[in-house]
């Protein structure tokens, strides 16, 4: 007969040894929280404790397995194996909750493609995949890169170049283009050394930089109706120039500006110039006033080297007279009888 108490046993921190927990087959009823007992039904043989609202096992290691819904097998040994609809149903899975060792999943685990094992692509081939609502790859492939590019000039005509097999060439002409290549950069450009093998038509500006300019052609047509030599002169002029004509085995003649004697000259035989008489070189006016018999004529050409003619401005006849060159601008002209009013025409030149 057991003893039964009705008031809580202090032990006082001795130990309860040699003791059993209550064995059943079924859980108590009217349980209170705290309460223990051990479930002595085959196939459970676990300790409960309530929890004030369940019977919660307490065992801690797991004996067996039991299968639930969409599980076969179990038991206290053995395998359990989870039967999944693919189209239908959702697996929810804790974080970390699911784990796969020794290989992952192998070929009896995850249903085969038509999908051959192998790496796909190449430097002249993509990769091709098709892919199914799952995620699986169904088909697997190449596409080739290789493809024709067609090129265009002003000229000529293309037979394609073949992408990965063809190199596409940019070619210079002999002394009018060269080409260069440096990575990935093609550098089109004119040769130190031009030449133009048809007509050069520019619209713009011209400027020629180099010391000699060397025109070979026959005909030569300006627009410009006044050609500047000595462009580059500055301050006090000091250098002649003007035209000189080559003449072959003979003697170059020159037309020129000099520069020392403020004139135009010319030259026949290369070494003796002859100046060329311009208005600035000579004077024209009329004496006369029917008294005066002697008339001072200022011309100013700088030289007493002049050349002095008289005319009679009515019948145009030569007139002879005293001549004196009294200084390099004034000449004195005498006659024994006084002309008319304006009637001597005076023409000097410088020589």
């Amino acid at each position: 007969m057991a003893l039964k108490y009705l008031t809580h046993i202090d032990l006082n921190k001795n130990q309860l040894q040699n003791a059993v927990i209550h064995p059943l087959g079924t859980a108590p009823s009217s349980p209170a929280e705290g309460q223990i007992y051990y479930d002595s039904t085959v196939g459970d043989k676990k300790v409960y404790i309530y929890n004030g609202t369940a019977w919660t096992n307490i065992s801690g290691d797991i004996s067996a397995i039991v299968a639930g819904n969409a599980l076969t097998g179990g038991g206290t040994d053995g395998s359990v194996t989870l039967n999944v609809a693919v189209d239908d149903t959702t697996i929810a899975i804790a974080s970390d909750a699911l784990k796969v060792k020794d290989g992952g999943i192998g070929s009896t685990q995850l249903a085969a493609t038509s999908v051959t094992a192998g790496a796909y692509g190449s430097s002249s081939a993509i990769p091709t995949f098709t892919v199914d609502a799952d995620g699986r790859l169904t088909a697997a492939g190449t596409a080739s890169i290789t493809t024709t590019l067609d090129i265009a000039a002003d000229s000529g005509t293309d037979n394609g170049v073949v992408l990965g097999t063809d190199t596409l060439t940019v070619a210079g002409t002999a002394n009018e283009i060269v080409t260069s290549v440096s990575g990935d950069t093609i550098t089109v450009a004119l040769p130190d050394n031009v030449t133009i093998g048809g007509n050069l038509i520019v619209t713009g500006n011209l400027t020629v930089s180099g010391t000699v300019t060397t025109v070979n052609t026959e005909t030569i047509l300006l627009a410009d109706n006044i050609i500047t030599l000595n462009s580059n002169a500055t301050g006090t002029p000091s250098e002649n120039a003007g035209i000189e004509i080559e003449r072959g085995s003979s003697t170059n003649v020159v037309l020129r500006w000099n520069e020392t004697n403020d004139n135009w000259e010319l030259t026949n035989d290369g070494s003796t110039y002859y100046d060329i008489a311009t208005t600035a070189d000579s004077f024209k006016g009329s004496i006369g006033n029917g008294s005066a018999t002697s008339y001072t004529v200022t011309h100013n050409l700088g030289t007493r080297d002049v050349l002095v003619e008289l005319y009679d401005a009515s019948s145009y006849e030569t007139v002879i007279a005293d001549v004196t060159r009294t200084s390099t601008s004034v000449v004195t002209v005498a006659f024994t009888v006084a002309p008319t009013s304006n009637d001597i025409r005076v023409l000097i030149r410088k020589i």
